[in-house]
């Protein structure tokens, strides 16, 4: 037996709207109550899917089966929801059955049939809103705003109009001069950069519509360049002319070149084996028109002395105390008031002993020393250098364990002293102190080992 029923509510408006979105239906059978409702739940129509809650009290002994069908406006019913609801015996079944419209298409309501032993009936819902059809006169007009607004539109994006043209008011002859530009618009830009007098320097077309212009301004241009824009398309042109004042640059002081320390490229010793009372010989490459070679041992005694010559080759005699001393041959060159030092390490040999010779009388120099206020420094300690005796003038220089000068001074010959300052240090250094005194018509050369540890 097959029964629907529709809800009946008194007439007043709230329960008019219920009605209109669905309807409920209620059966008694022999062993128990069966209760279904239908309602339009919601549309989606970004979508396009109508949404519809079902609801089926079921008290009865029978298993029920509700299926959803849409009918057409024509008549005819087609499967909205290709699963059938299964509702258990005395249960309650509550679903949300979804319509895609674009697949059902216009259709006048939703029906859901509940079969299931002796039970059978239908439950009803009206399909989502139409929306209304515009008049084609609404449409036309609608369409013709829309085209005159997007010619209008267009047309005023179309027009040339030139943004930016950033030319300097004053430049240098023999410059690069850079002009940044922007035009918009469908046109195209020619630019000309011109002479007062009508010389064309430059000219071109673009079509990028940002950049820059690069001109080179001959210093031959005169004292104004005057550069004309144009920017020109279909729907009009613009036009810009800009005049850039040409100045005589400026004249570059240049520095006299400040006097070069001269340069030791090469400093050996070519006598393989060193021994004591014979002669030693160096090689060595400088640019230095003077200078002298010092053999020195480790506590700073000059041992022996010889100048430097042009073609890069000296020698030097050993004297016989040398013999199982380690020394250190010094290049010291000079250029001016600038020197440069460079030393080596050698070990002198004992060697055959000879008879000294006996030299005439003659008058002796009495010795100039020379003295440390410390021989142990930290970094940035003041290092006072004494000079005693009777001296000329002494040239005072601090150099490194490769020769390297560090720091020099000079102690004239109405002093006596001068102050150095320790160099920074990571480790424990050891620096030597020289001093070239002239006495007399000779030079004497004394050297002080200085120890430079960092601070605690």
């Amino acid at each position: 037996m097959s029964v629907t029923y529709a809800l009946a509510l008194p007439e007043t408006r709230a329960r008019r709207q219920t009605q209109l979105y669905g309807t409920r239906a209620q059966l008694a059978v022999g062993n128990g109550d069966v209760e279904g409702y239908l309602a339009l739940a919601g549309c989606d129509k970004r979508a396009g899917t109508a949404s519809y809650a079902l609801r089926i009290v079921n008290q009865s002994q029978h298993l029920l089966r509700a299926r959803m069908t849409c009918a057409r406006l024509r008549g005819e019913a087609i499967l909205a929801y290709p699963l059938d609801i299964h509702i258990a015996p005395f249960s309650i079944s509550e679903t949300l059955l979804p319509v895609r419209v674009a697949d059902v298409g216009p259709y006048d309501r939703a029906i859901v049939q509940v079969a299931g032993g002796d039970v059978a009936f239908s439950l009803e819902a009206p399909a989502p809103a139409r929306a209304r059809k515009r008049s084609k006169w609404t449409i036309s007009a609608a369409a013709c705003v829309a085209l005159t607004l997007g010619t209008a539109f267009g047309a005023a994006a179309s027009t040339p109009r030139l943004a930016l043209l950033a030319a300097p008011d004053r430049a240098f002859g023999g410059t690069t001069v850079d002009v940044p530009y922007q035009f918009g618009g469908w046109a195209s830009l020619q630019y000309q950069l011109q002479t007062t007098d009508g010389k064309q320097l430059s000219a071109g077309l673009l079509k990028s519509h940002e950049g820059t212009l690069h001109f080179t301004v001959p210093k031959s241009a005169g004292s104004n360049v005057v550069l004309s824009v144009d920017v020109a398309g279909p729907f009009g042109r613009q036009s810009r002319t800009q005049k850039i004042a040409i100045a005589a640059p400026a004249p570059v002081k240049r520095k006299a070149a400040a006097p070069a320390a001269p340069h030791i490229s090469e400093f050996t010793v070519t006598t393989p084996v060193v021994h004591a009372g014979s002669t030693m010989s160096f090689a060595y490459t400088t640019n230095a028109q003077r200078g002298d070679i010092w053999l020195i041992d480790e506590a700073g005694r000059l041992w022996a002395r010889a100048p430097i010559t042009p073609y890069g080759k000296t020698s030097l005699d050993v004297p016989q105390g040398a013999a199982g001393r380690q020394m250190r041959a010094v290049l010291h060159a000079r250029s001016g008031k600038l020197d440069s030092v460079a030393s080596v390490g050698v070990t002198v040999m004992p060697g055959a002993l000879v008879p000294a010779q006996q030299s005439p009388d003659r008058p002796k120099t009495p010795p100039v020393a020379m003295t440390l206020s410390t021989q142990q420094a930290a970094p940035g300690d003041v290092v006072t250098v004494m000079v005693d005796g009777n001296h000329g003038d002494a040239r005072i220089m601090m150099t490194d364990d490769s020769g390297q000068p560090v720091e020099q001074g000079d102690i004239p010959s109405t002093q006596n002293a001068v102050t150095l300052t320790a160099p920074s240090v990571t480790k424990s250094t050891t620096f030597y102190v020289m001093a070239s005194i002239s006495q007399g018509v000779g030079d004497q050369t004394v050297v002080k080992k200085l120890v430079v540890s960092p601070r605690n």
